[in-house]
């Protein structure tokens, strides 16, 4: 099979403490032969960055999810500069985990807001892609894409994509990328696999977004970068392509957002 990306996973958390060596072999085994491990907070940068220094295949991102935004008053100024600084380090190829997440917390709306906007910012800025996490939050994330795309040239992804096909239709018009994970593996998703169908073969990638959302038949079990075989299947499957052709789509697309590989 051609190579195959996991555009979004977390190989730094605590889960993989044990074996990581084991996991990145494994993904190598079953051709999946570059990992994006995601940032969730500045300060465990140094753990992400550590992780992504140990493997020749494995990058890295900086940025705050949404859900780790302080709910005091917040430094824009500091975390411009300390995303800037990130950025500068070798494996470092991607702003966030950022965006919005008003399911959990609502309360912290406009600071999260505020945080994402500083990283869209960030993004355009130093031409590096966003990759964005949003849930219960649609008409707030667009216009902040929106803004973004349009002062700065931002760009990036939607990771984990699973909301309605009209905010798909409006990022893919901003010029973004959309990535599924194992969720469209699960049943009664007939709403997002009709966001797949949708999306065009230039603008889609595949992620596991490990530990997290394991692929049926795993589902329920650990995550791992070498499952996300199961969703780019999936994928395959409602495209109707044939796997090998839809791993090498999903590459290049990578390869394409992310142009600024180091």
């Amino acid at each position: 099979m051609t190579e195959i990306v996991d555009s979004h996973c977390h190989l730094d958390f605590k889960d993989f403490d044990n074996d990581l060596d084991a996991v990145v072999k494994n993904a190598n085994k079953a051709k999946v032969n570059h990992m994006l491990s995601i940032s969730v907070n500045l300060e465990d940068f140094k753990k992400v960055h550590r992780v992504s220094s140990l493997f020749k295949n494995v990058y890295c991102t900086t940025g705050i999810h949404p859900n780790n935004v302080p709910t005091d008053n917040i430094n824009k100024d500091a975390i411009q500069r300390k995303l800037c600084f990130n950025l500068k380090k070798k494996k470092v190829i991607g702003v966030g985990e950022t965006g919005l997440d008003f399911y959990r917390n609502e309360k912290n709306r406009i600071n999260q807001i505020e945080s994402f906007d500083i990283h869209l910012k960030t993004s355009g800025l130093m031409n590096y892609p966003t990759i964005v996490h949003t849930r219960n939050a649609d008409k707030d994330t667009i216009n902040c894409i929106n803004k973004a795309v349009d002062k700065y040239s931002t760009k990036g992804l939607i990771h984990c994509f699973t909301s309605t096909k009209d905010l798909a239709k409006k990022v893919l018009n901003k010029g973004f990328y959309i990535s599924f994970s194992g969720i469209i593996t699960f049943k009664k998703v007939d709403d997002l696999i009709e966001v797949v169908k949708y999306v065009p073969l230039d603008r889609i990638l595949v992620e596991t977004d490990a530990p997290y959302l394991a692929p049926v038949p795993f589902r329920g079990k650990r995550n791992e970068p070498s499952f996300v075989t199961h969703t780019l299947k999936k994928v395959a499957d409602i495209k109707k392509k044939d796997v090998n052709d839809m791993a090498q789509i999903t590459t290049n697309n990578f390869f394409k957002l992310f142009s600024n590989l180091n």
